[in-house]
């Protein structure tokens, strides 16, 4: 015998009932979406003033290293015991390596007045081109109070086939000569400031830094000279 209680799925009420229930999880669901934070996104920015004499026309900067740890779109940042936050809801506009690479690139371009021949796909018109591997063993935010930095970079020459058949002393010295420069240093971040806004300026300016002390190095291998650079060593 049935329950009198119990109410069949072909009967009218218990698919008016299912159909309510389906409405409502579905509203629940789509609220639960709803009310997800939409992300911050920050691009940096250094502040880059054009070197007055540069005869650097072309440059080629590769695709930087970058632990994997940090090559994300989410800003991470650690604590002092090396614990890390991924902050899902702060992010890049990029993942951190291309971020890095980008800004590099650009700021290169703007001090040297340079075109940048692995971006853009132009190439001087039979001029030396000066190749550029960076590697960022540490762009670490530590304690939201300082950014702890390490960056080892090459920078390589390469004549252009028709200079290499010439009989000029130079071109000949400075055929597939080179630099290998590193530095480290810790950018303090303001704890004045909001915080992110903080932690996006002082990696600007962390930034400018190394876009001016790379583009140093280029300019003396350009130039035949020793590179001298504060907080690392180039050789």
């Amino acid at each position: 015998m049935k329950n009198k209680n119990t109410l069949s799925f072909q009967h009218p009420k218990a698919v008016k009932w299912l159909l309510g229930s389906g409405l409502f999880l579905t509203a629940v669901a789509m609220t639960a979406c709803s009310s997800s934070p939409t992300p911050n996104y920050y691009t940096m920015s250094p502040k880059i003033t054009a070197a007055t004499k540069s005869t650097v026309q072309v440059i080629e900067v590769l695709p930087v290293g970058i632990p994997d740890r940090l090559d994300r779109a989410p800003l991470v940042l650690q604590d002092s015991s090396g614990k890390s936050t991924v902050l899902n809801n702060e992010r890049w506009t990029s993942t951190m390596g291309t971020q890095l690479r980008d800004t590099l690139s650009a700021g290169l371009q703007q001090k040297l007045g340079a075109i940048d021949s692995y971006s853009s796909g132009l190439a001087g018109n039979n001029q030396p081109l000066y190749r550029v591997s960076t590697d960022f063993s540490h762009f670490d935010i530590v304690d939201k109070s300082y950014i702890n930095i390490a960056v080892s970079w090459v920078v390589k020459r390469q004549i252009p086939p028709t200079q290499l058949e010439s009989n000029n002393a130079k071109v000949i010295t400075n055929a597939g000569s080179q630099l290998n420069c590193r530095i480290a240093f810790k950018q303090p971040i303001d704890q004045k400031a909001k915080k992110m806004d903080a932690i996006v300026s002082a990696s600007s300016e962390a930034m400018t830094q190394i876009i001016n002390t790379v583009s140093s190095s280029i300019v003396a291998l350009d130039s035949n000279k020793k590179s001298v650079i504060s907080n690392g060593v180039c050789s």
